[in-house]
């Protein structure tokens, strides 16, 4: 062997993660955003706070509301 290269692979699209507060009425709202958004390649919804730190690194785009950054920042806080 006399060096190594990387196989060529096909092209990843980017991957995006929807991560939303979904409490109270919001959550029925969203339901619909949750259902459709499981038939688009690429892009994976969860409620932000059953959020974990592995499926958000995974994912090349976070997208999240203000209640849902705040939730997450409290959570990560050192004490």
């Amino acid at each position: 062997v006399n060096g190594w290269a990387p196989l060529p692979s096909a092209r990843r699209d980017a991957s995006i993660m929807l991560l939303p507060l979904m409490s109270g009425d919001l959550a029925a709202n969203l339901r619909n955003m949750e259902i459709a958004s499981r038939n688009i390649s690429g892009v994976s919804m969860m409620n932000a706070a059953d959020a974990e730190v592995y499926e958000i690194l995974r994912h090349d785009y976070l997208i999240m509301d203000r209640n849902a950054l705040d939730l997450l920042q409290s959570i990560l806080k050192p004490m």
